[in-house]
């Protein structure tokens, strides 16, 4: 072994640099012509890169010693004129870099320029080239076997994990002849290794249904390319049939080439069993609701069967009834007494009384059935509330009511069904009649509200009056909200009931407000324009100009609106007031209804209502937000919930904005304009 000073004396050029490329050690030779070039010193100080073979410049460090060490170094120095071409030699514990070499001189007057002798160079620059040629092979030959060593360890360990893997694996040739076989695979097909080793798979594992497409994984696999998630049915050594999810990829030899597809599977049978199960259940349960459907189908025709026979059938007597008895009392049948009189007009009385019961149950019936129809019209409100309050004055006469009637002057007429505005309000006026103390009083007055575009009808009396706890059953058909008024005041409890079905059919709300002792104030609150929609009933559309989805459409050219609540009057008073001030409106019931709305219609802006039926508002604006054509869509979401963390979840779920309910509607106008697109005013 070589001594330093030997080395030194063998090596006078040479230069040691360790891993933070700092000098380790230097040649004496080197050391004199670059005095800054000592021990300890950064390699840069001295020296810089000048060329790797013909490459240009480029960093100095240790990824590229590693990576160009079979190549010459050629190194320029800061202090002096010397280029040097050196070979590197790696030593790895610790990390050192050796670089041998010699000035790189082409001209003798180079030499004396640098002020060196031949007697500087202890050997001649062929020395470096052998050297360069040795390492090389040395580490070419000692590198293969390193490697060839690697792969057959990594071979050993990749053969180990097919045999002992859980899953069957299967190779196959070119011709789909079987080449491996593993433990996974004897165990779910019952076939050992030897027997299935050179069989082809297709022809003696797989059925014949699944041949094709299993043919088709094997030749993407030899065609180079990846192949999964193939449903397969594979055949057992007892010809049973087991369901495999295979995937394929291509199997390579020692040479690189693609010999054929090795494929790995997954038994699903138990999947497949739990599949077709699951659709037999959902078959008969198909089945079951399309039965129920029809007997609700036939239950439905059967009540409307009824209803019209009843109709028939009870009118008809009741038709004679009322007609013999208004003929008698007026002497068609000859002069009666003032006892036979008294008595005809009892009959007559109570002939009216079962009429108007048997007509409100068939109004009820009918909007429960979604029967009811409606014709629209411009209705003069003057006309409807005086019509009305006839109808009851004989009755209020009786007791010494009085009626008083006040009229906003702005509410002239008002969009909606005369027929049935009126049935809303002789029942209230009944009602209030019913339970006014004699002498009492009645007023019926109206307001309208030119903002939210809405006509309040009430009705006030100075009768007995309602506790809070009895509200919450006020509008329960066939109740009295107390016994003892069953045998004080006569009734079946169904005017209320009416009222309430008939104002949702209106498109409008009801309002209650009372104190025991004191009376009681009943308000029906109606969209000044047409109803969106009728609830559960059909509506005839007359008098009014509608779009295709029931909602009233402002100008043209209004930015539109989509409006998506399942409360009826916040609906239409939104929708009212969002038409007076030019925008296009369109409404609709849930949130499923809203996306499909939506997607047709495109609107600049959608308000959402939180919670509602078949879909909620959180997964309406989920959807649409998952669809790229409404990421930009600005929806403002519209609820009552009012804490912090339901403004969090709102967003969170794509709102754009948060309004809580109630909101001011100028405040909603002035949230939805901002939110528009380049904010545009309609």
């Amino acid at each position: 072994m070589l001594t330093p000073a030997q080395f030194a004396k063998l090596f006078p050029f040479h230069f040691v640099l360790d891993r933070e490329m700092r000098i380790v050690s230097i040649g004496p030779v080197l050391a004199r012509l670059c005095p800054r070039a000592v021990v300890g010193a950064p390699f840069s100080l001295t020296f810089a890169l000048h060329r790797i073979g013909l490459e240009n410049a480029r960093a100095f460090d240790r990824d590229l010693i590693r990576e160009q060490q079979a190549t010459l170094f050629i190194f320029k120095t800061t202090d002096s004129r010397l280029l040097m071409r050196c070979q590197v030699m790696l030593l790895e514990d610790p990390e050192r870099y050796v670089f041998l070499g010699s000035p790189w001189v082409r001209r003798p007057n180079e030499l004396a320029a640098l002020k060196l002798t031949l007697a500087d160079f202890a050997l001649h620059d062929s020395t470096v080239d052998l050297l360069q040629h040795v390492q090389t092979a040395y580490v070419s030959v000692r590198d293969a076997k390193e490697l060839a060593a690697r792969l057959e360890l990594q071979r050993d360990d990749l053969q180990g994990m097919i045999e002992f893997a859980n899953a069957p694996i299967v190779g196959v040739d070119l011709t789909g002849r079987i080449e491996e076989w593993n433990r996974a695979a004897e165990s779910r097909l019952g076939v050992t290794k030897p027997e299935a080793l050179g069989s082809n798979f297709l022809a003696r594992f797989v059925d014949r249904g699944s041949r094709a497409s299993a043919a088709q994984l094997l030749a993407e696999g030899s065609s180079g390319r990846a192949c999964g998630d193939l449903e397969c049915n594979l055949k057992t050594a007892d010809d049973k049939l087991v369901l495999m999810l295979l995937s394929g990829s291509p199997r390579h030899g020692p040479d690189g080439q693609v010999v054929g597809t090795l494929m790995v599977g997954q038994n699903i049978t138990s999947l497949g069993e739990y599949r077709a199960e699951l659709e037999k259940q959902v078959s008969d349960r198909t089945a079951e609701l399309e039965k129920a459907n029809d007997q609700l189908s036939s239950a439905l025709r059967a009540k409307d069967d009824f209803l019209s026979a009843m109709s028939h059938e009870l009118r008809t007597p009741l038709n004679a009834i009322l007609g013999l008895s208004e003929s008698m009392v007026d002497g068609v049948y000859g002069h009666l007494n003032e006892k036979q009189t008294r008595s005809l007009n009892t009959i007559a009385e109570s002939g009216h009384h079962l009429l108007s019961l048997i007509n409100d149950l068939l109004d009820l019936a009918k909007v429960g059935a979604g029967k009811m129809e409606l014709d629209l019209m411009q209705v003069s409100v003057a006309a409807a509330c005086e019509s009305s309050v006839r109808l009851v004055t004989e009755q209020a006469n009786k007791k010494g009511i009085t009626i008083g009637v006040a009229l906003d002057p702005i509410v002239t007429t008002v969009v909606t069904d005369s027929r049935r505005l009126t049935q809303v309000l002789v029942n209230l006026l009944s009602n209030a009649v019913k339970f006014t103390h004699d002498r009492g009083r009645i007023e019926l007055e109206v307001h309208g509200d030119t903002d939210e575009r809405t006509v309040a009808i009430g009705v006030s009396d100075t009768g007995i009056g309602i506790s809070a706890d009895d509200l919450a059953r006020l509008f329960v058909p066939f109740t009295q909200i107390d016994s003892k008024l069953s045998r004080l005041y006569p009734g079946t409890g169904l005017g209320l009931t009416l009222v309430r079905r008939l104002t949702d059919v209106l498109g409008g709300d009801l309002a209650v407000a009372s104190e025991v002792g004191v009376g009681s104030r009943f308000t029906v609150v109606l969209p000044w324009d047409p109803p969106t929609h009728s609830g559960a009933a059909d509506t005839e559309q007359a008098g009014a100009k509608f779009d295709a989805h029931g909602g009233a459409m402002g100008e043209e050219s209004g930015p539109l609106i989509l409006v998506v609540d399942d409360d009826l009057p916040s609906q239409t008073t939104v929708r009212d007031y969002l038409c007076a001030n030019g925008f296009r409106v369109e409404t609709a019931n849930n949130g499923a209804e809203g996306v499909r709305v939506a997607r047709l219609r495109h609107p600049q802006v959608i308000l959402m209502d939180l919670q509602m039926p078949v879909m909620d508002g959180f997964a309406a604006m989920r959807e649409l937000r998952g669809t790229p054509s409404f990421e930009a869509t600005a929806i403002i979401a519209l609820t009552s919930k009012a804490m912090p963390e339901d403004r969090a979840a709102c967003l969170a779920a794509g709102a754009t904005a948060y309004l809580s309910k109630p909101v001011a509607l100028r405040d909603l106008v002035s949230t939805i304009r901002s939110a528009l697109p380049n904010n545009p005013q309609p």
